[in-house]
């Protein structure tokens, strides 16, 4: 069995009532974005075929498969999974990796269906309900929406009431500490004793003196964890050892950096990671996150996957030491932000006891909403042992 063609459908999809501010999407009533998203098939010649659906980085991503697709991809064995990895991750080394996330889950699908088993019976999986956490939008500026401290408090315990066992704060967008603090101090006065709270700054703070003053706030209020907040983007293993001392929230981290499974392992050797950020969809597919959570294991750590979507569920099914799956974003005015129309279901929806069901079909266990994609499509590349990339 050999890999054939691999195909790129690009189409864009709107994100109705948000608007851009500092670099994040916030709520924004009125405003309508248009957000590139693209459907990556890898087909084999006998019609057999692995598919990923983008949430982020679209365009970085197909420029990367593109790249590696006609020399990694084409007419190797699709069941190679961990020598394709090898190949396209040493291939891709001057480009942050990003196109071999997708690369990797659209092989994981295919396998699947090869074998037809859900990819969490293949990775061995034995969680089929995980426990979900509300991941919040940006504080935004409309009357109705997180534009304060009572805000937050208000949304955080209607989480609660959803039943959602965990709740995480995203501050403000260009990045205030002070304001950031009364968030905290107004969610933990409100929900602290029911649910497990989290501030992810988003690399936003500018000073350390800044990012120790809002880790001491979050050790007064009892905060779950504190994530990558610091512009240095979580790179610096000598910011991230001081502040690991100096606190007594968990520090998680490199949400930012993508240096894989390797740069790590070196952040968790010197002490400078509390607990370990991995995303299927930017640090390597399901391959590489599994070998970020077994090196966190071995090093008595826990690893928290960022982001969501089915290849995620997958994943952490197989996972023992993960809490939670981020559900984002969330807002009181239900703004969706994850597109899941590409999706013929919803395969995030969360129950009344705050947790996420893992698809149990053959791969993905999702379906492609083809007729909304061919609707929105804004092109499309096929890339066989001929064409090599040509747009049809």
């Amino acid at each position: 069995m050999k890999i054939s063609d691999i195909e790129i459908d690009e189409f864009t999809y709107e994100l109705e009532d948000i608007g851009n501010s500092h670099g994040h999407q916030v709520y924004d009533p009125g405003n309508t974005l248009e957000t590139p998203g693209f459907i990556l098939t890898i087909r084999t010649a006998d019609g057999l075929e692995g598919t990923y659906r983008s949430i982020t980085y679209a365009r970085s991503m197909i420029t990367h498969i593109e790249m590696a697709a006609s020399e990694f991809l084409i007419g190797r064995d699709p069941l190679e999974r961990e020598g394709i990895w090898q190949d396209i991750w040493r291939g891709l080394r001057h480009s942050d990796h990003m196109g071999l996330g997708p690369i990797d889950i659209a092989l994981w699908d295919l396998a699947g269906k090869y074998y037809g088993e859900s990819i969490s019976a293949l990775l061995g999986g034995y969680r089929t309900e995980l426990p979900a956490y509300a991941s919040t939008f940006f504080v935004d500026e409309a009357p109705d929406g997180l534009s304060s401290p009572e805000a937050f408090a208000d949304f955080a315990e209607e989480c609660l009431d959803r039943g959602y066992p965990a709740f995480k704060l995203h501050g403000h967008p260009d990045g205030r500490p002070e304001s950031d603090i009364e968030l905290c101090r107004a969610v933990s006065e409100r929900v602290g004793d029911e649910m497990d709270l989290m501030l992810d700054p988003a690399s936003n703070y500018e000073t350390y003196m800044d990012t120790l003053e809002v880790g001491r706030a979050l050790d007064e209020f009892g905060f779950y964890w504190y994530e990558d907040p610091m512009s240095d983007t979580g790179h610096s293993m000598t910011l991230s050892k001081t502040l690991t001392r100096e606190l007594r929230t968990p520090l998680l981290g490199l949400e930012h950096v993508r240096s894989g499974p390797f740069g790590r392992v070196d952040h968790m050797a010197a002490e400078a990671v509390e607990l370990v950020r991995a995303d299927v969809h930017q640090d390597g597919g399901i391959t590489g996150v599994l070998k970020i959570a077994r090196a966190a294991e071995a090093f008595g750590l826990d690893v928290e996957l960022h982001l969501g979507g089915p290849a995620t569920m997958h994943c952490m099914s197989a996972i023992r030491n993960s809490n939670y799956f981020e559900h984002a974003l969330v807002h009181p005015q239900d703004v969706n932000w994850m597109n899941q129309k590409a999706f013929v279901s919803d395969v995030e929806s969360v129950s009344d006891d705050g947790t996420v069901t893992v698809p149990d079909g053959p791969g993905l266990g999702v379906e492609i909403d083809r007729e909304y994609v061919e609707a929105r499509r804004t092109g499309r590349t096929l890339i066989d042992s001929t064409s090599e990339g040509e747009a049809v």
